[in-house]
């Protein structure tokens, strides 16, 4: 009898997209500082989110990055973004 984890292994390392990742940093954002923020004002490179918002909500952002980065972490594994800019 083949178990249905064993059949499933070959899937347990898909690299989530980047929508799901601006999904999940506008998620984490959202639950620390209750702003609603929309993928364009989200941008990823190299592992990399870049803000493109108001400069009060990126100090903000960057005050809490070691937060919001452990929170991403959890929620998007090895695949998590290392940096804020």
């Amino acid at each position: 009898m083949i178990l249905l984890s064993s059949l499933l292994e070959k899937y347990k390392n898909i690299v989530p997209t980047d929508s799901l990742k601006k999904e999940a940093v506008i998620e984490v954002i959202s639950k620390c500082f209750q702003i609603n923020l929309e993928k364009k004002d989200i941008s990823l490179s190299n592992n990399v989110i870049y803000l493109k918002t108001s400069s009060k909500l990126k100090s903000e952002v960057f005050m809490h990055k070691i937060m919001i980065l452990k929170n991403l972490k959890d929620i998007l594994k090895q695949n998590a973004p290392n940096d804020i800019r």
